[in-house]
């Protein structure tokens, strides 16, 4: 005998739908408590994306799987059947740590994405910056590179110009991915997809800006913005 269905899957759903979908899995779980993970799965096994966009009766109770014989529905699967053998493969085919990390990804937009993956590599510019810091031309690295049995030694040594050559290298790729980042979540913003608090994000960076300069916004700019937005972030997670 199966196990009884859980009433509160019912619930997360018509919590889902009244909301029109805007709404997380994490929000609902504690709305129920249940746990977010089990209201992905939900999610995904009743499909509840097309369940609340389509226009026919939808009902997210269990049915009988498979066709009988002459059935059209034999010949073949529908998108959402394709969509549910993809998801299918992820969970047979991903290690469950991954897998994990992808379900709680699944209700993430690109352009949130976007806006993490600007901060990351942000932070990520500010902590080379430090570690690639070179104090003058006196600044030399000595590194053991190999030694021998017998007590030779091999050393390599960096020069400040040296060092300060690479840093700069270094740190260019970086601020040129963090501009072509930013380039794109502008763009994004414009988009009739974005939410207000979207659009908002990027009209605070541009606030930041000298006023001085309202018809030239150069990328340089953004990036000054952005290190007092992160490090407020810091802040308030600390």
């Amino acid at each position: 005998m199966g196990r009884a269905r859980d009433p509160n899957r019912d619930k997360a759903f018509e919590i889902y739908k009244q909301n029109n979908g805007n709404i997380t899995n994490r929000k609902i779980g504690d709305m129920l408590g249940v746990p977010e993970k089990t209201i992905s799965v939900w999610k995904l096994r009743d499909k509840w994306s097309e369940c609340s966009t389509s226009k026919d009766e939808c009902s997210t109770t269990k049915r009988k799987r498979g066709a009988q014989k002459g059935n059209k529905n034999s010949k073949g699967g529908s998108i959402g059947n394709q969509n549910a053998l993809k998801h299918g493969l992820f969970a047979k085919y991903l290690p469950q740590g991954v897998h994990e990390i992808y379900e709680q990804l699944a209700d993430k937009q690109p352009i949130d994405i976007l806006w993490e993956n600007i901060q990351l590599t942000y932070a990520n510019l500010l902590h080379a910056q430090r570690i690639l810091y070179v104090q003058d031309v006196d600044d030399t690295t000595t590194m053991l590179i190999a030694s021998t049995a017998k007590g030779g030694e091999s050393y390599e040594v960096h020069t400040a110009w040296d060092k300060q050559g690479k840093a700069l290298a270094a740190i260019a790729r970086i601020q040129s991915e963090l501009r072509n980042m930013i380039k794109t979540y502008d763009e994004l913003t414009r988009s009739s997809l974005a939410t207000e608090e979207q659009r908002l994000r990027i009209e605070i960076l541009k606030s930041k800006l000298p006023d001085n300069e309202p018809e030239n916004v150069h990328d340089d700019g953004f990036i000054k913005a952005l290190e007092g937005i992160v490090e407020e972030t810091w802040r308030e997670e600390k």
